[in-house]
């Protein structure tokens, strides 16, 4: 569904159709919305419905609408920001016929498979929020002066786009000097302003994890010389040590002292990272052992490729399987396959590639490694390791046959599959419980 279907489908529903029940499917349980008046504030469902009754009350029959300057950023594909000017016109209580245009902000979010809104806003220009900060800053001792009012307004147009969050300024100099931060990020890292300046010394390159610093430096100076803005995920540290993912969103700036500054707004995207990250996962590891599957094993062999030209494959296959289901149970055989899969990962260095390719059939690719009497000594090791395991099911005498092929020429990865399936063919065929390298006939 597009955004801006939800935000008309609700709109229609509470709006137009005055159905406050229909309307309130559209949101979060948690939502939270701060509106036009001085009392309109709600932080959950429970109490939004309540300001909805109210409006119910006040205004007789429907409120047309209509949608201005309508706007859209997408987070994540989880996560996406709303801005639009909205015209209303509705039959108010003792006023008659009233006309109100308004900004209206809203964050909605994949909830269970359904988009809802978390978080909705309306306010009216007003003279004075055009003037003054509507978020306190606190500015560092290497500022000179406050923000001008041309970067003013770039702030305020970047956090209607991206609320809610925080906001970041640093110097474009080496450590990323910091210039202004407001209370909401400070909340966020663990902060009080003070703890900041003597814990950090102002640097808002302590502020980035250490293993994404070069990385945020370096595309956060090439998006500004190519565009004069930016927008990355990276992960923040809090002062407790813990991370979080971050969208962050910026534009250069010359400061009132002639200085090269950039101001970001910093979104906290950590649930919607965690997602995705445990459904990479879940498409690159075999569930049952917890090594990678053959999506997985493809994927990190052909990186192996693009470091080193050479490495070794092989291909095992578990002798009599079948009939280890049949005499003892799919129990007791899942209970076979992880056992491999560890005797596998427990034997091989880090950086090799373990995978279950699907049923009883296991790959290893050893990136690099192509000295033939170290790939018989581990195919040896991982044989006995697996008969020591397997002589508990004496009855159905389990072993481990291999098929082995080296990459020498770049070799692609189904050409060296093809090698070491042969080989392996060879050894069901020939002797059960053995290994053979493939060679050219």
């Amino acid at each position: 569904m597009r955004t801006r279907d939800l935000l008309e489908q609700f709109f229609d529903a509470y709006l137009n159709k005055r159905d406050l029940e229909a309307g309130l499917t559209f949101l979060s349980e948690k939502v939270t919305s701060v509106g036009t008046g001085d009392n309109e504030v709600a932080i959950n469902k429970e109490e939004m419905r309540i300001l909805m009754e109210q409006e119910v009350r006040d205004i007789e029959g429907e409120i047309r609408y209509e949608i201005r300057e309508y706007r859209e950023t997408e987070y994540d594909e989880d996560l996406r920001g709303i801005f639009c000017r909205l015209l209303l016109v509705a039959n108010v209580k003792e006023r008659g016929f009233t006309s109100l245009e308004t900004r209206f902000t809203a964050v909605a979010a994949r909830e269970e498979g359904q988009w809802r809104f978390i978080s909705v806003h309306m306010s009216t220009p007003e003279k004075s929020q055009e003037e003054e900060w509507l978020f306190p800053l606190k500015y560092s001792r290497r500022s000179v002066g406050t923000i001008g009012e041309l970067a003013g307004k770039r702030l305020v147009k970047m956090m209607s786009s991206l609320l809610p969050g925080g906001v970041l300024g640093v110097y474009l100099e080496e450590d990323f000097p910091l210039y202004v931060i407001n209370d909401a990020l400070l909340r966020h890292l663990g902060y009080t302003y003070r703890q900041l300046e003597e814990e950090t010394d102002e640097r808002g390159i302590c502020l980035i994890a250490p293993e994404d610093r070069e990385r945020v430096r370096r595309m956060i100076l090439d998006s500004l010389d190519e565009r004069g803005e930016y927008e990355i995920q990276y992960r923040m540290v809090r002062r407790d040590g813990s991370y979080f993912w971050v969208l962050g969103k910026g534009n250069e700036m010359i400061t009132e002292d002639g200085q090269r500054a950039v101001i970001s707004v910093v979104l906290d995207i950590s649930k919607s990272m965690g997602i995705q990250e445990r459904l990479r996962r879940e498409a690159m590891e075999d569930g049952l052992t917890g090594i990678l599957n053959r999506k997985g094993a493809i994927h990190f062999i052909e990186r192996c490729f693009e470091e080193r030209d050479t490495g070794t494959m092989f291909l095992m296959d578990i002798d009599n399987f079948k009939n280890m289901n049949d005499t003892f149970g799919h129990l007791a055989g899942d209970e076979v396959l992880v056992t491999l899969g560890n005797i596998l990962t427990h034997s091989m260095r880090q950086g090799d590639v373990v995978s279950r390719m699907g049923g009883d059939e296991f790959m290893v690719y050893l990136c690099g490694s192509t000295r033939r009497d170290i790939v018989e000594e581990r195919v040896r090791t991982i044989a006995r390791l697996f008969l020591e395991a397997g002589e508990k099911y004496k009855k159905v005498r389990l072993s481990v046959s291999t098929g082995i092929a080296f990459r020498e020429k770049g070799e692609s990865f189904e050409e060296l599959y093809r090698r070491a399936d042969h080989a392996l063919y060879k050894v069901k065929n020939d002797r059960k419980g053995g290994y053979a390298f493939w060679e050219k006939e």
